[in-house]
């Protein structure tokens, strides 16, 4: 069960100052163009679905889905993350919905018609709340699309980007145990070449996940 009454451990400001810092330049930190299996999978979702990015950073999904003709909200706990966002969609003339939210606590007060999420890395404990309230935001029906780093990404040595510690890394097995409220339709672990701005360069150990919520 989500237990919505925990309090995080720490202000949302101090436990989000390292990517607000890392946000803060004006390098996108993984470039403007959408994750590779976003884009190749975004066709599941229905025309002008109202869509979901969790963990949005600088909004480079968010805003690419809203020029599909989606209609986005982008949430994340950086607040300079999600000023780039803004930024970001302004330029390319895009309409998103930002919300500053800490994901390790995080409870949807409402429902989408699909959800993306990529790359966000936490505490097994804070992750496991997270993907509970994911499949709480979905209306029936509704497709969660997402990538993670998996443990590989360290083990195996790769250099591509990703938290420095296995327990940050989403185990394709704790997907299938804990996405339990409807049909998981990918939980692939991928070898990938990513090209995502300076900080996704290279050969990299992800999984890939696609879930559709139950009807009932």
């Amino acid at each position: 069960m989500l237990d919505d009454t925990t309090p995080p451990p720490a202000p949302i400001a101090e436990r989000s100052a390292f990517w607000d810092a890392r946000f803060g330049s004006e390098v996108y930190t993984y470039g403007t163009r959408p994750n590779t299996f976003i884009a190749a999978e975004a066709h599941r979702f229905p025309d002008g679905a109202d869509l979901l990015d969790i963990g949005c950073g600088e909004g480079r999904n968010a805003v690419w889905l809203a020029e599909q003709g989606f209609s986005v909200t982008a949430i994340d706990y950086a607040e300079a993350g999600l000023a780039k966002t803004r930024t970001l969609a302004s330029e390319h003339g895009a309409e998103i919905e930002t919300e500053h939210a800490d994901l390790g606590y995080w409870m949807p007060t409402r429902q989408w018609d699909g959800a993306i999420c990529t790359f966000v890395h936490l505490r097994m404990s804070e992750r496991l709340r997270l993907f509970t309230a994911i499949q709480a935001a979905l209306k029936p029906g509704a497709l969660l699309i997402a990538e993670w780093f998996r443990p590989e990404q360290r083990t195996d040595g790769y250099t591509s980007g990703g938290p420095p510690t296995l327990d940050l890394m989403v185990k394709p097995r704790e997907l299938r145990q804990h996405f339990i409220w409807g049909d998981i339709l990918l939980c692939e672990p991928t070898d990938v070449t990513l090209n995502e701005g300076p900080f996704h360069q290279g050969p990299a150990a992800t999984v890939r996940f696609i879930f559709r919520k139950g009807e009932v």
